[in-house]
């Protein structure tokens, strides 16, 4: 297998974080320079025509995009550690927080930094009214989760799962890159310092 991936991207991070949590290491790793466009090539264009990261190109030549389904297909080929949960409660929750998490933060967070960040004014047709008003929305979101990680030390359970990648990976790249100081937010500076000390966090 081969996952092209990108070391400038939060959703590829999410696929390295989510093989080194199993341990997987055997799929051979091409990272693509986006700023030098190489997903824009005729060549990526092939494999994924929509020129996003990640891609996971099976042996037989399939082709799964999109994070959470390349996540999924690895959860069946290696079941354990689980990281989808391994009832119907436990994969609800898991799923449920994964949503709120994609939805109520890392949307608002992610539409914040493309309308108002300067290096995006030649990638975007940038509205930043629009792009401030998510930034608000996003702080209202962190202000949620930072009282609920005051009771938590996961975000969807007893133990670390797919969930916390999404919210964990979320976090590391777009909060700063939304000038947003997560000291602000005492709960989610220790939930975030808690993931980085992790191996997977660290060596992806």
């Amino acid at each position: 297998m081969k996952l092209y991936s990108s070391k400038l991207a939060p959703s590829p991070k999410k696929v390295l974080v989510f093989l080194e949590e199993k341990g997987i290491n055997n799929i051979e790793i091409v990272n693509l320079d986006l700023a030098n466009l190489e997903h824009k090539t005729p060549e990526y264009k092939a494999i994924a025509p929509n020129s996003r990261v990640p891609a996971l190109v099976l042996d037989d030549q399939t082709i799964i995009l999109e994070t959470t389904a390349i996540c999924r297909y690895l959860e069946e080929i290696y079941p354990t550690p689980n990281l989808f949960g391994e009832n119907p409660i436990e994969i609800a929750s898991i799923e449920m927080w994964y949503s709120r998490v994609t939805y109520e933060l890392m949307y608002p967070l992610m539409i914040g930094f493309r309308h108002t960040h300067p290096a995006m004014r030649e990638m975007e047709d940038q509205y930043p009214e629009y792009g401030l008003n998510q930034r608000e929305h996003a702080k209202k979101s962190l202000t949620h989760f930072n009282k609920l990680l005051g009771g938590t030390k996961y975000i969807a359970g007893q133990r670390f799962t797919y969930a916390d990648i999404q919210m964990g990976v979320s976090l590391h790249f777009l909060i700063r890159l939304n000038k947003i100081d997560i000291g602000d937010y005492p709960h989610l500076n220790d939930y975030i310092e808690m993931l980085n000390a992790r191996p997977s966090f660290s060596v992806s």
